[in-house]
C-alpha cells in the first residue's frame, strides 16, 4: 500500500515537472501516456514498452534534460515519504460545511441565499447528520416545509429589509401549516421580540404551536383576525403565567371569542405579574357580562396604557362601570370604545359617567366614542363636558350627533341628522394613521401641526382677522400683544393651507409668507357682514404629510397649542350706528339662486326645439328657420305660460298640461271660436302633439296624454297651421305662427314668475325675515324632506311633503286650495335645461323652499292684527305675511324647542325702531 502511494505521487510529481518545462506538444503527450500506464510490468499493453526498460528510461530523461530550458529535474525531490504526504494533507485548508457558513436573515442577499440553500437541502441534511452539527434556521424551516408538504416561504424571517427583531406577516393568510414552519425557524432565533401575525387563518393548533415557541421572548403579539379558539386562549394564559413572560402588547381583535374566553385572559392578567401596556379585545362579541372584570383591569393594571374594545355589544350599564374606572385611572392614555351601545340607557347613568370622565380625567390623550347610539340630548351634555378638557388631543365622535371642529370642540347642530356610517377611522395609539381630511377632526390621527400666524404691522392694523381655507375662510381674530406684535398659534392640517388676512375691513395677503396665484371669488363673513372678495394671490403654508404629534416616550404633545382653546373674541368699539346699504349680493338668496340669463334660456330653447316635431309641420326649410327665430323671440313668454298652466293639474309629480287645462287656455286666449277653429279641432291637435313623440314613450317624465314644455311650443305651431294657414288667413307658416303669438300675447304676458320676485320678494325686509327664522326653516325643511330621498342622496322636498306642511299648519280653506300649493311649488323651482332626463324639476332645494313658503304666505295672507278684512290682509307687505306664516309653522310643524323660541313672539321683528342718527 505504501509502495503504491509512493509510486503514485512520484508519477504525479514527474508529470508536474515535465509540464513546467518547455517541450514540444508531441514529447509531452508521449511522456504523459507512458507515465499513466497502470502496471509497468504489462509491457505488451503499454504503447511505449521501451520506456520500462532501464535503457528506455535513461533515454527518455535525457530527452527531457535536453529540452529543458528553465530548471533541471532533480530526482531526489520526487521521492516523497509517507510523513510528507500526511503533512501536506494536514496543512491543506479545511472546507466549511453549509450550515456552518453564517447567512444573513435580513439583507439584499438573504432571499437568494435562502433559495440556494433550498437547492442543496439534501446535501445539507447529510452533512449535518454525518458531522453531528445543529441545523441552521434556514434548514429547520425547509425541513419542516418538506415534512408538511408545503412550498417553502420566507415567512417574515428572511426579508429584504426591516427590523431584525420583528416578524411581520399580516394579511398573508398562511394557515396553521406555515405557522408550524415559522415556529421551527424560531427555535434558534431568540432575538425576535415582535410578532405581527394578523389575518393568517391561524386556528387553535397553529396558535398553540406558535405561542409555545415565542412565549418566553415575545414583547408584541398580534393575533388579530384569526380564530385561536379555546386552545389558543389556554396557551396564551399559560404563557402569561410564566415567570419569563415579557409581553407588552396583546392584540386578539376579531377572534370572535365571546365573554367566556376573554374573561379567562383578563383573570390571568389580574392574577399574574405582567408588563402588558396595550390590550386589544375588539370585535369579540363582548357584552355587559365582562364589564365588572374590565373595571378591575382598568383599576389594577398600573402599566396598561391603551385599551381597545371597539365593535362589541357593551351597552349603557356596562359602559357605566368602564367609565367609573376610567375616571379614577391615572395611567391610560388611549381608549377606543367605538361601535358599542353606551347610549342605550338600560336604566343606567352611562352618559353622566362619560361626562364626568371627560371633565375630570387629565391623563387621557386619545379617545374614540364613535357610533355609540347617544341621543341628541346626551351629545349636548358630552359636548359641554368636553369644552374645559385641555389634555385630550384626539377625540372621535363620528356616527353620533355632532362634529369635532378644527379646535377640538364638539359642535352639535340641532338641524342636522344623526349620521349613519360604515366603518369609521380607527385610532392606532398615538400614531398618525391618515393624511386625508375628515369631517371630524383629530389632531393625532391626521397629523395636525402647529403654525404661528403673525402679521408685520405697517400702521394701524386693529382689527386683524385671519381666514383659512379648511375652515371655509371664517374669521379668526388676531389680537395685538403687549409687545406690539400680532401673533396667533393655531393647529393646521398636513399638506397645503391657503389663507388671507382682513386688515380694517380690507382683504389682503402677508408679505412674510409664500403666495400662489388664486383669482377666485371668496365669500367671507367679517363682523357679521357678508363680504365677497377676489384676490390675484393668496398666502400658503405647507406642512409635512407625515408627522407624529405625540412624543411616545414622554407622553406629551409636540405643540404649545392646547385642544379646545377658544379663539380670541373681537369686541368692537362703540360707534354710532351706521345705516346698512342693502343689496342682493349680501342677501340669503345670493349663494344658491340662479337667474335666467339669455345664454341659459337659449340652451333651454335649443333643447325643446330638438325634441319637438315641428319639422313635420313646417316642411319648407326657409320657413322652418324663420319660425324658429319667431319662437325664440317669445320663448320666455311661452315657457312662463307653460309653467303656470302645467301647475294646474300635474300628472303626479310631473308638471304637464292635460286636455282640460289646454281647453281652459284656448278659451282664455279665444283660440276656439267654433268657426275657423272648433273644440274638436283643438282635441285633434292635442292628440297629434302627444302622439308625435314616439321615442319618449315609456319615459315617466313625458306623460302620454299631457303636454310637456317642448310639446307646448309644438302645439302652438300645429294650432296656427290649422287655424290660420288652412283657413287661408295666412300665406305661409311664418305668418300663421306670428298670428297665434300675437293673439295669445295679452294673456301670456301676464305670467312672469321673476316679476313677483323683483317686486315683492327680493327686498331687505324679506331677507331679514328669512335670516332671522332660518334655523326654523332649516328644521322644517329637514324634518319633512324624507319621503323620496334615497340613502346618500342630498336632501330635497317633493310636492307631497309641501302639501303635508300646508295641511299640518291648517292652511287649506276656500281661499287656499291644493292648486295654490302646486303653483307655489312649481313657480319656485328654478328652470332646468332638460326636463326629460332629470328629476331635478321635482326636487325642491332649500332656497326654492324658502320662495315656496313666501308664495304661500302671499296667497294665504295671514292677518298681522285681529279684525282685518280680506282686502286689508291682501294689501299687507310680503315680509309681514311671511313672518306670520313662519310663526304659525313654529307652532304647528316644529319641535317644542322651536315653538318656544319662535312660536309666541311678543312683537314683530319689524317693530324695532332704528336708532336716531
Amino acid at each position: 500500500m505504501h509502495v503504491g502511494l509512493s509510486n503514485k505521487f512520484s508519477i504525479q510529481g514527474s508529470k508536474r515537472k515535465i509540464a513546467s518545462l518547455q517541450f514540444s506538444d508531441k514529447t509531452v503527450e508521449d511522456y504523459s501516456k507512458a507515465m499513466s500506464v497502470g502496471n509497468p510490468s504489462d509491457l505488451n499493453t503499454s504503447p511505449f514498452p521501451q520506456l520500462y526498460s532501464p535503457a528506455g528510461k535513461r533515454q527518455m530523461f535525457q530527452r527531457v534534460d535536453r529540452f529543458s530550458v528553465l530548471q533541471p529535474i532533480k530526482k531526489e525531490e520526487d521521492k516523497l515519504t509517507d510523513k510528507d504526504i500526511m503533512r501536506q494533507l494536514q496543512e491543506s485548508p479545511e472546507q466549511k460545511l453549509e450550515d456552518q457558513i453564517p447567512k444573513q436573515l435580513v439583507g439584499s442577499q438573504s432571499a437568494r441565499s435562502y433559495f440556494q440553500h433550498y437547492k442543496v437541502l439534501n446535501k445539507v441534511k447529510q452533512q449535518n447528520d454525518y458531522h453531528k452539527i445543529n441545523d441552521s434556521i434556514q434548514t429547520q424551516m425547509l425541513k419542516q416545509a418538506e415534512s408538511l408538504d408545503v412550498l417553502p416561504c420566507k415567512l417574515g424571517l428572511i426579508k429584504l429589509n426591516g427590523n431584525e427583531s420583528q416578524v411581520s406577516i399580516n394579511n398573508h393568510h398562511y394557515g396553521d401549516k406555515y405557522i408550524s414552519v415559522l415556529s421551527e425557524g424560531l427555535r434558534q432565533n431568540q432575538g425576535i421580540k415582535e410578532f405581527l401575525l394578523s389575518n393568517n387563518r391561524i386556528k387553535q393548533d397553529g396558535a398553540v404551536t406558535i405561542l409555545n415557541q415565542i412565549g418566553k421572548q415575545a414583547t408584541v403579539i398580534d393575533l388579530s383576525k384569526n380564530d385561536i379558539g379555546q386552545l389558543g386562549v389556554d396557551c396564551l394564559c399559560q404563557q402569561l403565567q410564566m415567570r419569563e413572560n415579557k409581553m407588552e402588547v396583546i392584540n386578539i381583535e376579531d377572534n370572535k371569542l365571546g365573554d367566556k374566553f376573554v374573561m379567562k385572559i383578563l383573570k390571568c392578567l389580574l392574577n399574574t405579574q405582567n408588563k402588558v401596556k396595550v390590550l386589544n379585545i375588539s370585535k369579540n362579541f363582548l357584552t355587559n357580562e365582562i364589564c365588572d372584570l374590565m373595571k378591575e383591569i382598568i383599576l389594577q393594571l398600573d402599566l396598561l396604557e391603551e385599551l381597545y374594545i371597539h365593535w362589541n355589544q357593551i351597552k349603557g350599564s356596562g359602559g357605566q362601570k368602564i367609565f367609573e374606572a376610567l375616571i379614577e385611572n391615572k395611567n391610560m392614555v388611549v381608549f377606543d370604545g367605538s361601535w358599542n351601545g353606551f347610549g342605550i340607557s338600560e336604566k343606567s347613568n352611562c352618559t353622566q359617567k362619560v361626562c364626568d370622565f371627560l371633565s375630570q380625567n387629565k391623563v387621557m390623550l386619545h379617545c374614540d366614542l364613535s357610533a355609540n347610539q347617544f341621543t341628541l340630548q346626551d351629545c349636548k351634555l358630552i359636548a359641554n363636558s368636553l369644552k374645559p378638557n385641555r389634555t385630550m388631543y384626539g377625540f372621535h365622535f363620528a356616527g353620533n350627533w355632532g362634529v369635532v371642529d378644527p379646535r377640538g370642540f364638539l359642535i352639535i347642530d340641532d338641524n342636522a341628522q344623526q349620521k349613519v356610517l360604515g366603518e369609521t377611522l380607527r385610532i392606532k395609539g398615538l400614531e398618525q394613521v391618515t393624511t386625508l381630511r375628515h369631517e371630524d377632526v383629530c389632531w393625532i390621527c391626521e397629523g395636525w401641526q402647529e403654525q404661528v400666524f403673525d402679521w408685520i404691522p405697517d400702521g394701524e392694523c386693529d382689527p386683524l382677522f385671519l381666514h383659512m381655507n379648511f375652515e371655509e375662510y371664517k374669521q379668526v381674530y388676531i389680537p395685538k400683544r403687549n409687545d406690539g406684535t400680532y401673533k396667533l398659534p393655531l393647529m393646521i392640517p398636513t399638506g397645503q393651507t391657503q389663507f388671507l388676512f382682513t386688515v380694517i375691513d380690507n382683504q389682503t395677503t402677508a408679505v412674510n409668507y409664500d403666495n400662489i396665484k388664486f383669482g377666485h371669488v371668496i365669500k367671507l363673513k367679517v363682523n357679521g357682514i357678508n363680504v365677497s372678495c377676489q384676490l390675484d394671490n393668496i398666502n400658503v403654508v405647507k406642512k409635512l404629510k407625515h408627522f407624529q404629534l405625540m412624543d411616545k416616550k414622554e407622553m406629551k404633545a409636540l405643540t404649545s397649542v392646547l385642544p379646545r382653546t377658544p379663539d380670541p373674541i373681537y369686541i368692537p368699539p362703540k360707534l354710532k350706528k351706521q345705516k346698512r346699504i342693502w343689496s342682493f349680493p349680501i342677501s340669503i338668496w345670493f349663494k344658491d339662486f340662479r337667474f335666467e340669463n339669455e345664454e341659459f334660456l337659449r340652451k333651454c330653447f335649443e333643447k325643446d326645439w330638438s325634441c319637438s316635431k315641428i319639422s313635420k309641420v313646417v316642411k319648407n326649410p326657409d320657413e322652418f328657420n324663420e319660425v324658429k327665430n319667431l319662437l325664440w323671440k317669445d320663448y320666455k313668454m311661452i315657457k312662463e305660460t307653460y309653467k303656470w298652466y302645467s301647475s294646474y293639474n300635474p300628472s303626479g309629480d310631473v308638471w304637464s298640461i292635460s286636455s282640460n287645462v289646454i281647453t281652459d287656455f284656448s278659451s282664455t286666449t279665444e283660440l276656439v271660436d267654433n268657426k275657423t277653429f272648433k273644440l274638436s279641432d283643438l282635441d285633434l291637435k292635442f292628440i297629434a302633439t302627444c302622439a308625435a313623440s314616439i321615442e319618449y314613450k315609456g319615459n315617466y317624465r313625458n306623460p302620454e296624454r299631457a303636454l310637456c314644455r317642448y310639446q307646448f311650443m309644438e302645439f302652438l305651431v300645429r294650432v296656427s297651421d290649422d287655424k290660420y294657414l288652412k283657413q287661408k288667413q295666412a300665406n305661409n307658416m311664418v305668418d300663421s305662427v306670428q298670428m297665434i303669438l300675437d293673439q295669445c300675447r295679452p294673456i301670456m304676458q301676464q305670467y312672469n314668475a321673476q316679476k313677483w320676485r323683483d317686486e315683492r320678494y327680493f327686498n331687505e325686509q324679506c331677507d331679514d325675515c328669512l335670516k332671522y327664522y332660518k334655523t326654523l326653516l332649516n328644521y322644517v325643511y329637514n324634518r319633512y324632506s324624507i319621503k323620496k330621498v334615497k340613502p346618500g342622496q342630498k336632501k330635497f322636498m317633493c310636492l307631497d311633503e309641501l302639501h303635508e306642511i300646508c295641511g299640518q299648519a291648517g292652511l287649506f280653506d276656500e281661499k287656499f286650495v291644493d292648486r295654490d300649493a302646486d303653483l307655489a311649488f312649481n313657480l319656485s323651482m328654478m328652470l332646468q335645461i332638460d326636463e326629460l332626463e332629470s328629476d331635478r324639476i321635482f326636487q325642491m332645494t332649500f332656497v326654492e323652499f324658502m320662495e315656496a313658503i313666501a308664495r304661500i304666505a302671499e296667497k294665504v295672507s295671514l292677518p298681522a292684527a285681529p279684525d282685518m278684512s280680506w282686502e286689508q290682509r291682501q294689501q299687507q307687505p310680503l315680509h309681514i305675511k311671511l313672518e306670520r306664516l313662519l310663526i304659525l309653522l313654529a307652532q304647528t310643524c316644529a319641535s317644542e324647542e322651536y315653538k318656544q323660541q319662535f312660536g309666541n313672539p311678543q312683537k314683530s321683528i319689524f317693530d324695532v325702531q332704528p336708532e336716531d342718527d
